[in-house]
């Protein structure tokens, strides 16, 4: 089953954005139910008050011969407002129509029914109070057009949601920051175990850890302690098999030597005891290779300045009688006094691996060039059958062997080449040679002198 992978920012912005979008929305909804239930109280409230304040207004000047005169020149329409013209009154006495507001003579025979209902007069709606005084015998119809109040909860509703539209990107963006900011926890997590090296188990440690990533940094410090108790295992059991072997090896080794010495006359027994000496030679190789390992990885190296050209030196003048013996012709160009942050011991373990290497590859009467720049660039180049693509990387393992020469060796010098390199912060680079060979490539930090 494929494992599909996610954005936990994205995710939580998502999970936190929709809710306060539904929350907004829902805050929208309930604000314009109440605003509209206010605004109906509050209108329906004043026009049951209009109609009171009508019957008292309009009580002792009924019977009056030149009331109808009065109101006709106080309701010309040029003095209105324009919310006026979407109001109407009107004024019966005895069922006769004593007084009718501007508006209110399109409403025609028009009679609403007591008390406020919702009507609908050339396609408006309207809202009508009808109060009726049985002892005066006086009734008042107060109207209002719907469209008053349709304004007032627009004008209320964009007075909420323009800010909240205006506000809302903001709030997403601060949403986003934030659960960035949050997640930054697990970042420097994934960087602090990202930066570390194969052989770095140490506790680790995050500056502010939250109380939610916590759980997560002690599951994974639980597991560098099982794996570093698990490697120290390792190595004491490779470092004491190690040590067992010198012992027998060397006692094998006399032990040829003299049998070699007494029945060595016949040419079959003669090649057969060289053949058990360079087998007993690889087997020593190897046993000297796993015990610089274990001695690698059990110890702990402090860096300070060395100089590497003094090292590199040093390592060619003790494997040049090996490169002799081949009739091989070593080209020096070396910098002197390229200080770099190292150990002396392990450098000079990895410059003759490295050294070893080319001379062992090399063939007989050929050229080893050496190279080291004031900048750190160190190149050792041969002339043998070289590393195919393919295994550049294999090589470095533990007993990994490519060549199909038959050299003799242990897989491991590389290995300890590389294990060296990691401690001092670099890395070996294989590059190919023309027309033939191989460079060993490492660029080291030079420290200024």
């Amino acid at each position: 089953m494929k494992n599909e992978t996610f954005s936990l920012k994205k995710r939580l912005v998502v999970f936190i954005s929709i809710p306060v979008l539904i929350a907004g929305f829902l805050i929208a909804l309930m604000s314009f139910l109440f605003a509209w239930h206010e605004i109906t109280e509050v209108y329906d409230a004043q026009m049951a008050h209009s109609a009171r304040v009508l019957i008292d207004l309009t009580e002792d000047d009924l019977g009056s011969s030149d009331y109808r005169t009065r109101h006709a020149a106080n309701t010309h329409p040029d003095m209105q407002h324009r919310y006026e013209r979407k109001t109407g009154y009107r004024v019966w006495y005895r069922d006769e129509l004593m007084l009718e507001s501007f508006r209110a003579k399109d409403f025609g025979d028009f009679r609403a029914p007591e008390g406020f209902s919702n009507q609908r007069l050339n396609d408006k709606p309207w809202r009508f109070f009808v109060y009726k005084d049985p002892v005066k015998d006086i009734t008042v119809e107060i109207s209002q057009r719907y469209a008053i109040r349709y304004e007032l909860i627009n004008q209320l509703m964009l007075s909420l949601l323009i800010p909240a539209f205006l506000f809302m990107p903001l709030i997403l963006a601060l949403i986003w920051w934030a659960t960035g900011k949050s997640l930054q926890p697990l970042i420097q997590l994934s960087k602090a175990v990202d930066s570390r090296y194969s052989d770095d188990l140490s506790e680790i440690r995050v500056k502010n850890t939250p109380t939610e990533v916590m759980p997560l940094t002690e599951a994974m410090n639980r597991l560098l302690r099982r794996l570093e108790e698990s490697f120290r295992r390792e190595r004491e059991f490779t470092d004491n098999a190690a040590h067992e072997l010198r012992t027998p090896l060397a006692a094998m080794k006399t032990q040829t030597q003299v049998l070699a010495k007494k029945l060595g006359q016949q040419p079959d027994i003669k090649e057969g005891f060289e053949n058990l000496n360079v087998t007993i030679d690889r087997t020593h190789h190897l046993v000297e290779q796993l015990l610089s390992l274990a001695r690698l990885q059990n110890q702990t190296f402090k860096l300070l300045p060395t100089d590497l050209s003094e090292c590199l030196q040093q390592e060619i003048h003790e494997l040049a009688p090996l490169s002799a013996r081949k009739g091989q012709s070593l080209n020096l160009n070396i910098a002197e006094d390229v200080l770099v942050m190292g150990n002396a011991d392990t450098l000079s373990m990895l410059l003759r691996n490295l050294i070893d290497n080319a001379i062992k590859y090399t063939p007989d009467n050929e050229e080893i060039n050496i190279s080291l720049t004031h900048q750190g660039q160190l190149n050792i180049t041969d002339t043998g059958p070289g590393i195919q693509d393919k295994d550049k990387v294999r090589v470095f393992e533990r007993f990994v062997r490519t060549d199909k020469t038959g050299k003799t060796g242990s897989g491991l010098g590389l290995s300890i080449a590389t294990w060296i390199a990691g401690i001092h912060g670099v890395s070996i680079q294989l590059q190919d040679h023309q027309p033939r060979g191989l460079t060993v490539a490492i660029e080291w930090g030079v420290i200024d002198s």
